[in-house]
């Protein structure tokens, strides 16, 4: 039965990132200015609408059998989350125009690892290894003097003694996480440099999250992709303080009878996900209101 009364709560930062928005800018740029193919290397977001988007304007997603028969006129997109050094000179032999749509955010952190190595630091990364962001940041490393940890098992295995040691990110991680792996990093290693390099789009929508607890919330709807980082974030995040917590990419997954029963009902986004879908999901839970 319908409760009584709902309210909508929402997060008071949504729409897309700084980072996002230069990317897509530079797509839809790049759609109206290059003679040839416009070519991605790997999903420009990480979010399925924001990149049929990106298709629909023309923009192919890069395979391995494009790469023998890419034209002189032909261009390539940078996804937001970096290129690995090792591929963006690679791609740089195929193709004579190369678009970065590089996060500036992770340009400064890519630039602060290479920095870092250059002067002797080792640079410890908080983060997933396997997410492309990560790659990108340890090609930055001089003479492998790199790893990510994202485990107590991985962190065990840090080298006995680093006369310099650097601390960072991966931009979407929990801000919580990173503290705790950098307390327990600074008891290793008390001289270590310890860098939040979590993004200011991030660090805000995470705590815009605890803030919809206080705001009464009782459960909370996490919009965007189910492969997005800093979206899998939020929902860590929201089922880590106790409410019941529903990911969703669009308003066709809303679970309208699981949330019947709650009087009020939180709403957050991701980084990469667009204003106009997380409207219509507002739009559908304000029906649930009388």
């Amino acid at each position: 039965m319908l409760s009584a009364s709902v309210k909508v709560v929402v997060s008071s930062v949504s729409g897309f990132c700084m980072g996002v928005k230069h990317a897509i800018n530079l797509a839809n740029e790049a759609c109206g200015q290059c003679a040839g193919q416009v070519y991605v290397a790997g999903e420009l977001v990480h979010n399925k609408k924001v990149m049929e988007s990106i298709e629909s304007i023309g923009i192919k997603l890069l395979g391995d059998d494009d790469l023998g028969k890419i034209s002189p006129k032909d261009s390539l997109l940078i996804r937001a989350h970096g290129c690995p050094r090792n591929e963006c000179v690679r791609f740089r032999k195929i193709f004579n125009t190369i678009i970065d749509g590089t996060c500036p955010h992770v340009v400064m952190v890519s630039k602060m690892v290479e920095r870092g190595t250059v002067e002797g630091k080792y640079v410890i990364i908080i983060g997933d290894k396997s997410h492309p962001e990560v790659k990108t940041l340890v090609s930055f490393a001089k003479g492998g003097n790199v790893c990510v940890i994202n485990s107590e098992e991985e962190l065990g295995h840090l080298e006995g003694r680093m006369d310099q040691v650097l601390v960072i990110a991966q931009s979407t991680i929990d801000e919580s996480v990173f503290l705790n792996f950098a307390d327990k990093i600074s008891k290793i290693y008390p001289h270590a440099e310890i860098k939040n390099t979590i993004c200011g789009s991030s660090r805000r929508r995470q705590r815009a999250i605890l803030d919809l607890k206080k705001e009464g919330a009782q459960t909370v709807i996490v919009v965007g992709g189910k492969h997005s980082n800093n979206t899998c974030t939020l929902v860590q995040i929201a089922q880590k303080i106790g409410l019941p917590t529903f990911h969703v990419e669009t308003a066709a997954d809303l679970p309208i009878e699981k949330l019947k029963v709650f009087q009020v009902i939180g709403v957050a986004s991701g980084t990469s996900t667009d204003e106009k879908t997380t409207k219509q999901i507002i739009a559908v839970l304000r029906k649930l209101e009388n």
